[in-house]
């Protein structure tokens, strides 16, 4: 089961969507969870215990395994990182907008960058308390509701943005704009107070922040089931199908070929391990 829908003013301005799955069947498999540029809050309805990891060490492959549970907040994300496996049960959470985040959160994206922090180190027993009240709602729509509410009741007002940071999230400006130079200069700031403002609104420096929007437009395409990747290269922007090979591998962990995704409709989630059995070491990035 999957509800996913757009909040209602004024959260629209602020979150892309609030959404709740089910899970019938625990899922063995782990997943690199590919980096949108955006931040995550996620919610499970159960106690247990999610793992996560960061890329491997370059040098000797090792991994260093944390987890959470009851509620995290995923920072940006600059590259992938390890997910799983998920237990059965239902799971809310809400995506934010890109550099809309923060006065929801209550804490700066830059300060969240690559970081997974759980509701109770960011709210404390009221982090917590939200968990065990939307754990106690039977139905899902109305869990949706509740979370939209507290959201709502959490969002520092009125919401600001820097004008040249909004100029360079409007829509379509990373496809239109690919040149952070040229976006700088139509903002009318210098070149480091521009990537100044951008990044601590966002939690990314403008370069890599439209890197990884490029990344996800390739991947929402070859997710789909476009056949050709260098046809998904020169619709992605990218100067060829050698270049896309290389940002993926840096961002994604693994080469397009690798690429298997959870669905459609799931772009951000590579399947890394259908067996269930924890890898001691990822793929290697230069498969």
């Amino acid at each position: 089961m999957l509800i996913r829908y757009c909040p209602a003013p004024p959260l629209d301005v602020a979150i892309e969507c609030i959404w709740l799955s089910r899970r019938t069947e625990h899922a063995l498999d782990w997943e690199h969870m590919l980096p949108s540029g955006k931040a995550q809050l996620v919610i499970p309805l159960h106690d247990m215990p999610i793992r996560w990891a960061a890329p491997p060490d370059e040098a000797s492959g090792s991994i260093d395994w944390h987890s959470w549970s009851r509620g995290v907040v995923h920072g940006p994300q600059s590259r992938y990182y390890l997910a799983g496996p998920k237990p059965t049960g239902m799971v809310v959470g809400a995506s934010f907008l890109p550099g809309m985040a923060a006065p929801i959160l209550g804490e700066s994206l830059l300060e969240l960058r690559d970081r997974h922090v759980s509701l109770e180190e960011l709210w404390g027993y009221r982090g917590l308390e939200l968990h065990e009240r939307l754990a106690a709602i039977a139905d899902p729509a109305a869990i949706c509701r509740a979370l939209e509410a507290e959201l709502l009741a959490r969002m520092r007002r009125p919401l600001l943005i820097h004008p040249a940071v909004a100029y360079a999230l409007r829509p379509g400006a990373s496809s239109l704009q690919p040149r952070v130079e040229a976006i700088q200069k139509q903002s009318g700031y210098s070149p480091r107070h521009f990537i100044e403002l951008f990044h601590s609104a966002v939690g990314l420096t403008p370069k890599h922040y439209y890197r990884v929007r490029r990344f996800s437009d390739a991947l929402s395409r070859l997710a789909r089931g476009d056949a050709k990747l260098a046809d998904v290269a020169a619709v992605a922007g990218y100067s060829d199908q050698a270049h896309l090979s290389r940002e993926f591998r840096e961002l994604a962990g693994v080469a397009p070929s690798a690429y298997r995704p959870r669905g459609a409709d799931s772009e951000h989630h590579h399947v890394v391990e259908p067996q269930g059995k924890k890898p001691s070491r990822l793929p290697s990035r230069r498969a």
